[in-house]
């Protein structure tokens, strides 16, 4: 019984240690990124990159605190196919951009980025494979 509950325990703080998981579960602490590098990969017109017609077209009242703030105005813009998808949650603290990265850890399945300012309002959204 006590190796049963070593082996959960093992596992559970190997998928919590990542900083992603699947709704509900969430880590606080965030991985960063640099949101300036990423938007210079994407700045051309291209067929799997949307720039407008989001949901989260203003802004909230409030700055978005944490992973699971982030994770609940991102999955706004969801659009896979995908009824519960895992994600991984980054922050840049340079240009107070979220990025919430939908099926992260499925190899095979399409990924879907979302990309918010601080007080939740999408500014891009990046379809990746």
């Amino acid at each position: 019984m006590k190796s049963c509950i070593g082996i959960v325990m093992v596992l559970f703080l190997s998928i919590s240690y990542r900083g992603c998981s699947a709704p509900p579960s969430y880590r606080e602490e965030n991985r960063s990124f640099s949101y300036e590098e990423e938007l210079l990969e994407y700045s051309e017109d291209l067929p799997n990159v949307r720039r407008d017609g989001f949901v989260n077209a203003e802004e909230l009242e409030s700055v978005i605190n944490n992973n699971l703030d982030a994770v609940d105005q991102a999955i706004k813009e969801y659009t896979l196919d995908i009824s519960t998808p895992y994600y991984c949650v980054f922050f840049d603290p340079d240009s107070n951009v979220w990025k919430v990265v939908f099926n992260y850890f499925d190899e095979d399945a399409e990924k879907q980025a979302v990309y918010l300012n601080e007080k939740g309002k999408t500014l891009l959204i990046v379809y990746l494979e």
